[in-house]
């Protein structure tokens, strides 16, 4: 009698297993989404453009192209700072930037930028502020600080504001890059 239970309770068993592997389809391909996406360095896909230029221009040796060309060994510098400076990246296609790095040039650290904001726009006149920051440092020349924020849009126009600098009449910087997060 032992037996006669035993093997229902298998069969009955092997019915619901056929049931439920019987909804189990093998030709649909199964995907896992247990790691975000991986971030990516964007800026070289960006037109670069200012709103004060080095007196030789964005081409000269320390001209603006410096400051996005991917070598911390060079170095974007401007000899009339302003508050109301900036560095812009256009996009041919919206970008979910979340974080960037400044570089720090290999001049004096009053020349750094010390207060910023990020701010992203699809227009080119309507910004919207992803970041700000005030009173940063650098411990080095030549060194470069990562920056991380929350933002939940993409945004064609990313401009890097800087409000302040070390306190020099220069400006100076080594590197700006941004990265982007696929969504």
């Amino acid at each position: 009698m032992n037996v006669l239970k035993l093997t229902r309770r298998a069969l009955a068993m092997l019915c619901i297993a056929l049931i439920f592997c019987a909804g189990c389809k093998k030709d649909k391909q199964r995907t896992y989404a247990l790691l975000p996406p991986d971030p990516e360095d964007v800026t070289a896909q960006g037109a670069l453009s200012t709103n004060i230029e080095n007196t030789g221009g964005p081409n000269a040796s320390e001209g603006s192209v410096r400051v996005t060309d991917g070598d911390t060994g060079t170095k974007f510098l401007i000899f009339t700072y302003n508050p109301s400076f900036w560095i812009q990246l256009k996009f041919k296609q919206a970008q979910h930037i979340t974080s960037y790095t400044l570089t720090s040039a290999n001049d004096a650290p009053g020349r750094d930028p010390k207060s910023w904001n990020l701010a992203g726009s699809n227009d080119g006149s309507a910004w919207t502020v992803l970041d700000t920051r005030t009173n940063e440092t650098f411990a080095a020349r030549g060194q470069t600080n990562n920056y991380e924020f929350t933002n939940d849009k993409t945004y064609t126009y990313y401009r890097l504001n800087i409000t302040a600098n070390g306190g020099d009449a220069l400006f100076q910087m080594a590197e700006w890059r941004v990265t982007n997060v696929p969504q």
